[in-house]
C-alpha cells in the first residue's frame, strides 16, 4: 500500500497524495498489479495515468514527485533512470532559450537595417 496514511507500506508526506493512494499486489506468485485507488492526482506508469495494470521489469512508477523503477530480479530494465539521464533532459531548455533569443535578435537586426519602415507599424 502506498500513501501518506501512516499505516502504508510506502508512507509518502507530501501534497497531493492520498491517504490510500494506490496499492501493488503480487498475482499468481508471479506478476504485479499497480492499481490506483481513486486518487485525485493519480498514478503514473511510464508517465501516462493508470487505474489498474500489470507491472514489467523497467516500468517506472510515479506518484506526486516520487518515482520508482521497478527491476526484476537477476534483470536490468532497457532503461535506467539515474541522475545522468535527469540531467540531460534539463539541458535542453537553456539552449532553447539561448537559440530564440539569437534568432530573435538576428530577426531585430535584419528589420532595422532593411526594412526599418516595418517599426512604424507598431
Amino acid at each position: 500500500m502506498l500513501g501518506s496514511s501512516s499505516n502504508c507500506d510506502v508512507q509518502l508526506d507530501e501534497a497531493g497524495v492520498a491517504a490510500r493512494h494506490a496499492e501493488i499486489r503480487l498475482i499468481d506468485g508471479k506478476s504485479l498489479l499497480l492499481k490506483d485507488l481513486g486518487s485525485e492526482a493519480g498514478t503514473l506508469r511510464n508517465g501516462e495515468r493508470v487505474v489498474e495494470t500489470l507491472l514489467a521489469s523497467g516500468d517506472e512508477i510515479r506518484i506526486g514527485t516520487c518515482r520508482w523503477m521497478l527491476q526484476a530480479p537477476g534483470l536490468r530494465p532497457g532503461r535506467v533512470l539515474t541522475a545522468d539521464v535527469l540531467r540531460k533532459s534539463t539541458r535542453r531548455w537553456p539552449r532553447v532559450l539561448v537559440w530564440t533569443l539569437l534568432f530573435t535578435s538576428a530577426a531585430a537586426v535584419a528589420v532595422l537595417k532593411w526594412k526599418p519602415e516595418w517599426l512604424n507599424i507598431f
